[in-house]
């Protein structure tokens, strides 16, 4: 199986700034819906904040858990075809699938940005954020998934290339 290779140092970082973002923000959206759930029912005074809180931080954690699972490459496949394939054919599959990713990724890119700058002026309703800062999850998570994607493509090339020569 290819290896990733990235210096060790980024890897670390990126990874332990993806961990903690992780926990930090299911800690809130789990604590915001802890909240909601008490002022609801037993205050019988609903708020609105926990739940708007709540979606947000779901939001984050789907983009960095994208972005997790693309470093780990984990995220799904059709195994039953992947597996009757030759390991290099495995190799080609994921090459093949990962600059498609890519490709589609760079050009849905410039359209979140385009997005982002639409709504700029534009707060959330009961937290008043700018919803910039829940927009941006999307470039964020995307370019973290195609640095990934990138390279493990280029290690899966390497992989092949050395297959080829053997």
């Amino acid at each position: 199986m290819a290896d990733l290779t990235i210096n060790r140092n980024i890897e670390k970082a990126i990874g332990l700034v993806e961990s903690v973002l992780s926990v930090v923000l299911f800690s809130g959206m789990f604590g915001a819906i802890i909240i909601q759930v008490f002022f609801r029912y037993v205050l019988k005074a609903p708020l609105v904040w926990p739940y708007e809180l709540s979606i947000y931080c779901f939001i984050y954690i789907i983009f960095i858990g994208a972005a997790i699972a693309a470093r780990r490459d984990t995220h799904i496949a059709f195994s039953l075809y992947h597996d009757s394939l030759s390991v290099r054919g495995r190799m080609l599959t994921r090459v093949i699938t990962n600059i498609c990713a890519i490709i589609l990724l760079i050009i849905i890119m410039p359209s979140s940005f385009s997005f982002i700058r639409l709504m700029s002026g534009v707060r959330s309703s009961s937290l008043d954020i700018p919803m910039y800062v829940l927009l941006s999850s999307f470039p964020v998570g995307i370019s973290l998934i195609i640095l990934y994607l990138s390279l493990w493509t280029s290690s899966y090339i390497k992989t092949l290339k050395s297959m080829r020569g053997s």
